[in-house]
């Protein structure tokens, strides 16, 4: 069995903590603070999941799933 990418697990994550409770986005250090991700590591983190279409930003910190995003974690 292969380690999930953290980028999944970031996105797994952000996922639980919106589309399955109806939220649109949430703060990231929320979700790295779940994930054990902190500081520079996270805004890499968000900076290649924006860069890749599967997060949008809001903001400094709130962040939240696009299309793409939603899919990559339903598969």
């Amino acid at each position: 069995m292969s380690e999930e990418r953290i980028g999944d697990k970031f996105l797994r994550k952000l996922y639980e903590k919106t589309v399955n409770n109806g939220t649109e986005n949430i703060d990231r250090e929320e979700i790295g603070k779940e994930i054990g991700v902190i500081d520079v590591q996270m805004d890499n983190l968000v900076d290649e999941l924006t860069a890749e279409g599967y997060v949008k930003k809001l903001g400094r910190t709130k962040i939240y799933l696009t299309d793409d995003g939603r899919k990559r974690v339903e598969i």
